[in-house]
């Protein structure tokens, strides 16, 4: 039976990081403002050659591709007041590998949610004795987890983001459509390497103030029981 409590308990804690960061990136990903302070910080506008109004009309499109409200990724836009197809081939194709990373993350979330639900109600409702020290553990061993993967992935962004980036598409796309030429392509003048690092900075911060309270409530639960029953248990 404890080895089973153990199982479970270590299971609940692998999760709880996994969809704290897929639930940012989420976040991420239909972010208005996100997308918006990246075309400001960057000066999309002027590289693009596009009006602030045509950016707020692709981010929008873009939002609504990546949640399958749209068929394409295609955009039309205004330049100089003539309308143009904002995207080429080799870009619309990229777009679609991008929709299917994006459509992983949902499941994951939605995965990784599921499974802490049910965790979380074995550790309370499996056992009668010390059911919710168990899930408190739970909750700090998950908390330290994310915080100590955060961390990693905090410093190696900040000290080789190239490196990073560059893994990330080698290990998520199956083909060499995301390499662009800014010449040619508005997709990579949209979304340079910084808008890209800005966005890696939110998530990794997020995730790491909410370890960091989930932590904090889970420790000062734990601490509270330890006081009113005068013992801990080490599960």
């Amino acid at each position: 039976m404890r080895a089973v409590l153990f199982i479970v308990k270590v299971l609940f804690a692998l999760c709880l990081p996994l969809f704290l960061i897929t639930s940012n990136l989420r976040w991420a990903i239909n972010s208005h403002q996100l997308y918006e302070y990246g075309f400001d910080s960057h000066q999309v506008a002027t590289g693009t050659g596009l009006p602030e109004s045509e950016l707020q009309k692709v981010a929008v499109s873009l939002i609504n591709y990546f949640n399958f409200e749209r068929d394409t990724a295609q955009v039309m836009v205004m330049k100089e007041g003539e309308n143009l197809e904002l995207f080429t081939e080799r870009e619309i194709i990229h777009l679609q590998d991008v929709r299917a990373l994006v459509r992983l993350d949902y499941f994951v979330q939605f995965l990784t949610l599921a499974l802490i639900v049910v965790f979380g109600l074995t550790l309370v409702l499996g056992w009668k004795e010390a059911r919710w020290r168990r899930l408190i553990e739970g909750l700090l061993w998950g908390s330290a987890l994310t915080l100590g993967l955060i961390i990693i992935l905090a410093l190696w962004s900040l000290l080789s983001f190239d490196q990073f980036f560059l893994l990330f598409h080698l290990i998520g796309f199956p083909n060499d459509y995301w390499l662009l030429d800014p010449s040619q392509h508005y997709l990579i003048r949209l979304f340079p390497q910084g808008f890209f690092y800005q966005a890696a900075l939110f998530i990794v911060g997020a995730t790491l103030v909410e370890a960091l309270i989930i932590g904090g409530i889970a420790f000062g639960a734990q601490k509270s029981q330890c006081l009113r029953d005068r013992k801990c248990y080490n599960l």
